[in-house]
């Protein structure tokens, strides 16, 4: 346990300094479930009119193949990303641990907002970290949620058979507007990693249960430089989001794709 804890320490204080300009923890794909995967918004745009899949699933939390991921690349994002393998910052500017490694506190990047405009800040993040946790909660639905479930084992109230909670996770805890804490039941040396997972972007709470994440009639809810600003029957196509919190990384262009999968 000593050991394992040192480990926590040493990736948290290496993300840490990441966020500051220094050197980055390498990512590794422990988390289980889809596999961490480098920021989509970097990658060579795809031909116009690639074919995708006229089932795509574009709840972050739910999805896991090949079409799905990428368009949630472009779109939403995560706490930390992976970027070329390695660790950094994403809506969170910083991750640091308590000494017990049981918790992690969360400084988020101010003035974030998803594409309908929501402010991304602690309120924001605990509904979407209570959404995947909380079976009780309103905007869990029927889903099933294996990434969650491969990462942290199990949902707020179950118990194994010894009467201890089954998830590694023990819920959020806002601090401030832009500090949110994440409580452990045990150590995780892997956690920093596990929410770089696709299936764990934050996503704008006025999205959930609303007609479907990115449909025709709905709100994609994410923070991505891409945002849907299209999606009918047979093509899909994202457009530059104009108020990306990242200059450095706005997208240029219109990307199409036909739904003919």
């Amino acid at each position: 346990m000593k050991n394992k804890f040192l480990i926590v320490v040493l990736i948290t204080a290496m993300f840490v300094l990441a966020a500051c300009g220094g050197q980055a923890t390498p990512v590794s794909n422990s988390g289980g479930g889809q596999s961490a995967q480098s920021s989509s918004s970097s990658a060579a745009a795809p031909a116009a009119g690639t074919p995708i899949s006229k089932s795509i699933m574009l709840d972050p939390a739910q999805a896991s193949d090949t079409d799905s991921l990428m368009i949630i690349g472009y779109v939403y994002e995560t706490l930390i990303k992976n970027q070329d393998g390695t660790a950094v910052p994403g809506l969170a500017a910083s991750a640091t641990p308590s000494e017990d490694g049981l918790a992690y506190t969360i400084a988020l990047r101010p003035g974030v907002r998803s594409h309908d405009g929501y402010p991304i800040n602690a309120d924001a993040v605990i509904a979407n970290f209570n959404r995947w946790f909380d079976p009780k909660d309103a905007a869990h639905g029927s889903g099933m949620y294996d990434a969650w479930v491969a990462a942290f084992k199990g949902f707020k109230g179950e118990t194994s058979a010894d009467g201890k909670a089954k998830s590694t996770f023990d819920g959020a805890e806002k601090v401030d507007d832009l500090t949110v804490i994440l409580h452990l039941n045990t150590p995780d040396p892997d956690f920093l990693t596990k929410l770089a997972n696709p299936a764990f972007s934050i996503v704008s709470p006025a999205a959930f249960g609303g007609a479907g994440f990115g449909t025709s009639s709905g709100n994609d809810g994410g923070t991505g430089p891409y945002m849907i600003s299209s999606f009918t029957a047979s093509s899909l196509t994202l457009s530059p989001f104009a108020d990306y919190w990242n200059p450095s990384a706005a997208a240029s262009g219109n990307m199409d794709f036909s739904l003919s999968k």
